[in-house]
C-alpha cells in the first residue's frame, strides 16, 4: 500500500483520538460524541478539506469495523424480549406490552412514516424510485444509536433495551430489503440463488454449532489460550461476510 494511504489512516486515528476529548473540554454536553465524529469526518474528507482519500486501509477497516459494531450489538440485546410474558396474578402488569410488541408496533409506524414520505417525494418529482427512499428513510444506523446509548448509560436499562432492539431489527429489515432491492434491478442473471445459499448457510450453522457446543471436547478448547468459541463466532461473521 502507499504512504499516502498509510497517512490518511493516521488522520483518521488521530482526529478520533481527539474529537471525544475535544467534546468534553468544550463541555458540549447536548452533542454526541458519535455525531461529532460524523462532523469531524466530514471536515477531514472530501466534503470539505479533502485531507483523507479512500484507500484500500480505510476500506477493509471500515468493513470490519461495521462487522464488529453489529456483532457488539447483538452482544447488547436481552434476548428476554423476545419471549412472551408469562400470566401473573398482578392484572396491571399483564396490560404492560412486552417490548417484542412495542417494538413492532413502533417499526411499523416507521415504514408506514417511510412509505408515506416516500411517495410524497415522488409526488413533488424529487424522487423517481420509491422502494429506494423507504428503504433510506426507515434505515437507523447502529453505529449512531450504540455508541449514544452507551455515552447516556441507558444501554442496559429497559427504554435503552426497546430503542436498541427497534434499532438492530430495523438495520436487519432495511439491509434485507436493499439485497431484494439489488436483486430486483441487477443486470444479467438475477442472484436469487445466493440468497437462498446465504439463509440455508445460516440455518445449517446454527444447527451444527447447537450439536457441537455440547460435545465434551469443546468444553475443554473453550478454557485458557484456546477460545474456540469467539474463533467460531469470527469465523462465522466472516464466512457470512463473504457469502455476502
Amino acid at each position: 500500500m502507499e504512504h499516502s494511504s498509510f497517512t490518511s489512516l493516521v488522520i483518521v486515528v488521530v482526529a478520533a483520538f481527539l474529537t471525544p476529548i475535544l467534546v468534553n473540554r468544550l463541555k458540549i454536553s447536548f452533542l454526541p460524541v458519535v455525531v461529532a465524529e460524523i462532523i469531524m469526518g466530514i471536515i477531514i474528507g472530501d466534503s470539505l478539506f479533502g485531507l483523507v482519500k479512500e484507500d484500500a486501509w480505510l476500506s477493509i477497516l471500515s468493513t470490519l469495523g461495521f462487522i464488529f459494531l453489529m456483532f457488539l450489538s447483538g452482544l447488547e440485546i436481552d434476548f428476554n424480549a423476545f419471549k412472551s410474558k408469562k400470566h401473573s396474578e398482578d392484572e396491571e402488569a399483564n396490560k404492560i406490552p412486552s417490548n417484542l410488541s412495542l417494538m413492532t408496533i413502533v417499526f411499523s409506524m416507521i415504514m408506514i412514516l417511510s412509505i408515506f414520505l416516500a411517495f410524497v417525494f415522488k409526488w413533488t418529482g424529487l424522487i423517481d424510485d420509491v422502494l429506494l427512499m423507504v428503504i433510506i428513510i426507515s434505515t437507523i444506523s447502529l453505529g449512531v444509536v450504540v455508541p449514544t446509548l452507551k455515552e447516556m448509560n441507558i444501554m442496559h436499562t429497559s427504554i435503552g433495551q426497546f430503542i436498541l432492539l427497534v434499532a438492530v431489527v430495523a438495520d436487519l429489515v432495511t439491509m434485507i430489503l436493499l439485497t431484494v432491492y439489488g436483486t430486483i434491478n441487477a443486470k444479467g442473471v438475477s442472484p436469487l440463488w445466493l440468497i437462498t445459499i446465504l439463509i440455508a448457510f445460516g440455518i445449517v450453522f446454527y444447527i451444527i454449532g447447537g450439536y457441537f457446543i455440547k460435545s465434551p471436547f469443546l468444553k475443554k478448547l473453550t478454557s485458557g489460550t484456546t477460545q474456540i468459541g469467539i474463533r467460531a463466532v469470527f469465523a462465522l461473521i466472516i464466512l457470512l461476510v463473504a457469502l455476502a
